[in-house]
């Protein structure tokens, strides 16, 4: 049995679930909270205010009446009582009685119950009776003496008056007030939905593999379109990433695939071929098993890098001591080869990192130059370390024939190589670890033309030691 919502309170009850919904009540909350307090301060002033007028007009009439009662005696006093009431000024809402105990009066415009109303100097409220109606006034009352009494004061009714309609108008307000809160959180939450529903689809697509959806973009610069902007860029990124992770598992079966088809072809020429001749087949076995191994590693560094290991490691350094070291260690590749080197190393380089990965990225720096950057005309590598600013700069420059320029953004990615270069034994993993151990330092990695060869840069955050 299904429970019939209520045609009111469905719709409140679906919009309370949202938070963007309960987020304008809140607010709405506190503006109504500060207009009922405002409209606090305002009923006491004004009811204060007007409240004050009466006392201090009643205190003014009394005081003057027993002057002239004091003055004048009691025929003084009846004639000003009877003045007061007959001359039309405010007649209506004034009190003058000049009464006995037993309620007889001798002048004035209404009459009070004075057996049974408290004997106190200060102001009252008390029941007060006309010819042609009954109504509560503020009234102060002194005695005479002999059982005879002046009473003055004003009729509360102007008050009542005011009273009410504030009340009437204050209920108003908050209504309305409490009307457009409800309305203005339901609009608020559509416009949020609205808003979401784009960002949700977004992440529907994403979740569903299609990467290439794009959330419109508008010309607000609210949270909402700077989300939107970030959930774009954030897509294109993943979509890069995914067509990235698509080349590498390409290249990876590739790479493996071509020396493994030539180690099985082998092997099984070696069951079929002479005695003599197994051991030379089983050599090239041997080689293309080695070439798998350098493989794996570098696959392997290079992922470790990624994934951030080795910044336990880190130690400060000095640059130009780890750059020596692996210049050293290539000096009889570069004399064979009569490479001749141009070093500019300036000194205080220090840097925080760790010694083994940055020489493996200056290692593979140096094995591109011998395999790419050499030409026959000039065997030169200009290596510059220098300081700037708050940084430490590396730059290697070749003069061989270079890449071309719509390789300069790509030298980095995995698997990646020059066509020009295409003939030539590696990976295209080389550069790729050199960038990757670069971020793990929080440095930067950049190439550029030197017409002719190729210029690397890399700066690394300085320290100080």
């Amino acid at each position: 049995m299904t429970t019939a919502t209520h045609p009111v309170l469905g719709p409140l009850h679906r919009a309370w679930k949202s938070s963007s919904f309960r987020l304008a009540l809140c607010f709405s909350a506190v503006v109504v909270s500060i207009l009922v307090g405002t409209l606090s301060v305002y009923y006491v002033e004004i009811v204060g205010t007007v409240s004050q007028r009466l006392d201090d007009y009643a205190l003014r009439n009394s005081k003057r009446l027993l002057s002239v009662y004091a003055q004048q005696g009691e025929a003084g006093l009846v004639e000003e009582i009877q003045r007061l009431v007959s001359d039309g000024i405010d007649s209506q809402d004034e009190i003058f009685i000049y009464q006995h105990l037993d309620g007889a009066v001798w002048a004035g415009n209404a009459t009070i119950d004075l057996v049974h109303a408290p004997r106190v100097a200060a102001l009252q409220d008390l029941p007060v009776e006309q010819e042609a109606r009954s109504f509560n006034g503020r009234v102060k009352i002194d005695d005479l003496g002999q059982q005879r009494f002046l009473i003055v004061g004003s009729d509360l009714q102007a008050l009542t008056d005011i009273q009410h309609r504030y009340m009437k108008a204050t209920a108003l307000a908050l209504g309305l007030a409490v009307g457009l809160s409800l309305l203005g959180a339901m609009v608020f939450r559509r416009l949020m939905d609205k808003r979401a529903a784009e960002v949700r689809q977004a992440i529907r697509q994403a979740g569903q593999g299609n990467l290439h959806f794009r959330i419109p973009m508008n010309r607000k610069s609210d949270e909402f379109s700077l989300l939107e902007q970030d959930i774009n860029q954030m897509l294109e990124q993943l979509e890069q990433l995914v067509r990235g992770i698509r080349h590498v598992s390409h290249m990876v079966a590739h790479n493996l695939r071509t020396p493994l088809n030539r180690a099985l072809h082998r092997v099984q020429a070696a069951k079929l071929a002479p005695e003599s001749l197994r051991p030379a087949l089983l050599d090239q076995v041997q080689e293309e098993l080695d070439h798998l191994q350098r493989l794996f590693s570098k696959m392997l560094l290079l992922a470790e890098v990624e994934a951030g290991v080795g910044q336990h490691n880190f130690e400060p350094l000095d640059l130009q001591q780890v750059l020596q070291e692996v210049l050293e260690y290539y000096e009889p590749l570069f004399s064979d080869r009569q490479v001749e080197l141009q070093l500019a190393l300036e000194p205080g380089g220090w840097v925080l990192g760790d010694s083994h990965l940055l020489a493996n990225a200056m290692s593979n720096l140096l094995d591109n130059f011998l395999k790419y950057g050499l030409s026959a005309e000039q065997r030169c590598l200009e290596v510059h370390l220098q300081r700037q600013g708050h940084e430490v700069q590396l730059r290697l420059r070749d003069h061989g024939a270079g890449v071309a320029p719509a390789m300069l953004e790509r030298l980095s990615e995995h698997f990646v190589r020059d066509p020009q270069h295409q003939q030539q034994p590696g990976h295209g993993l080389g550069l790729a670890s050199v960038k990757a151990i670069v971020r793990l330092h929080q440095g930067r990695i950049g190439w550029r033309l030197a017409q002719p060869g190729l210029e690397t840069w890399v700066r690394l955050p300085l320290h100080q030691p």
